[in-house]
């Protein structure tokens, strides 16, 4: 398979005057929601941490043991996470390389954690592309095919655990959830039903559809499935391990609570690296979970050292040894933004 050129992106693009298409402007202000959405909703946290005891850190051999442990589960997580990417490009045909597929999948979440708007996947779709032998738009549908895998495993633990067993820990939101998860999921169905219909919009959408598409394979997609179920299970025991070296000992239960309810807040638009969203889902659920305040500053500190800090330092090595440098990180976001 050809990678994309600049004409086959932009059919029009000679003929385009120079000022931005409407279009364009108004995407534009869904990176300045996200980062108004985190400004905010940080403020908030950092508002409510000041009243709140002062926190602790690990100290304890067995806390500085579970500390290291979350870390490297963490990174098991993100090799899982880059096996399921390379099934994916393999379904649709693409030739990727499993060392590109592990290192990218680093570099892509180091992007995220420090650009807004999940500039991440543009520089994960910028650079595998040509390395897989995929169109550009391949690429975008592998990553659709993820996301929609990961919220299909989020939502139903979320709603399982925080409605069947943990009961009122959940609150109401869990039913508005299923409704809205059940709704999303109809008007996909009918809007994609629509978009066939149509042969011209059918014909840009299908190559970004067509990995999502392929998951109706029952063997493709229960191995798929199953991979995600597993990154999400690695990724409860990286929460776990995180609260064992700040004294905040959880169940597999709570673990899976918690971690279904940090990735719906981290759904809300939000800056780089989920800003301010997953902290206040952080506070929300060790509270609702019998924490204090304290611990639950602790906790949020911890954890945003384990999921943020190492990745982001190996994926700005990673790129600069390897692919470019900062220079593809502004390729990347360039080509986002046309």
């Amino acid at each position: 398979m050809s990678t994309d050129t600049p004409t086959s992106e932009h059919p029009l693009a000679a003929v385009a005057p120079p000022t931005a298409p409407p279009s364009r402007r108004r995407r534009s202000l869904l990176p300045i929601l996200g980062i108004l959405v985190s400004v905010v909703a940080l403020a908030g946290v950092v508002w409510w941490a000041t009243k709140q005891e002062a926190p602790t850190f690990p100290s304890t051999a067995g806390q500085i043991s579970a500390l290291i442990g979350a870390i490297g589960l963490y990174a098991l997580a993100t090799v899982v996470r880059a096996e399921r990417w390379e099934r994916l490009l393999k379904d649709e045909g693409a030739t990727p390389k499993r060392v590109d597929m592990y290192m990218l999948t680093v570099i892509g979440y180091m992007g995220n954690n420090v650009l807004p708007a999940r500039a991440g996947d543009a520089i994960r779709v910028f650079l595998a592309a040509p390395r897989a032998n995929a169109s550009k738009r391949t690429v975008v549908g592998t990553l659709v095919a993820e996301r929609l895998l990961d919220v299909a495993v989020l939502l139903v633990l979320f709603v399982a655990v925080g409605y069947g067993l943990l009961g009122e820990v959940g609150g109401n939101s869990v039913e508005l959830i299923a409704v809205l998860a059940v709704g999303g999921a109809v008007a996909a169905a009918v809007g994609w039903r629509l978009i066939s219909n149509n042969e011209k919009v059918h014909g840009a959408l299908a190559p970004i559809a067509s990995a999502t598409l392929g998951l109706r394979k029952a063997h493709h997609g229960a191995r798929l499935l199953v991979m995600t179920l597993l990154i999400w299970a690695i990724e409860t025991g990286v929460w776990m391990a995180t609260g064992a070296a700040v004294g905040f000992n959880m169940g597999v239960i709570e673990g899976l609570y918690m971690v279904a309810l940090a990735s719906v807040f981290s759904m809300i638009p939000s800056g780089p690296g989920y800003a301010g969203t997953q902290d206040a889902a952080v506070a929300t659920g060790v509270k609702a979970l019998g924490g204090t305040g304290g611990t639950a500053v602790s906790y949020m500190l911890m954890l945003r050292f384990v999921i943020v800090v190492p990745i982001t330092i190996l994926g700005l090595i990673l790129l600069v040894a390897r692919y470019g440098g900062i220079k593809n990180l502004r390729a990347a976001r360039a080509e986002a933004r046309s």
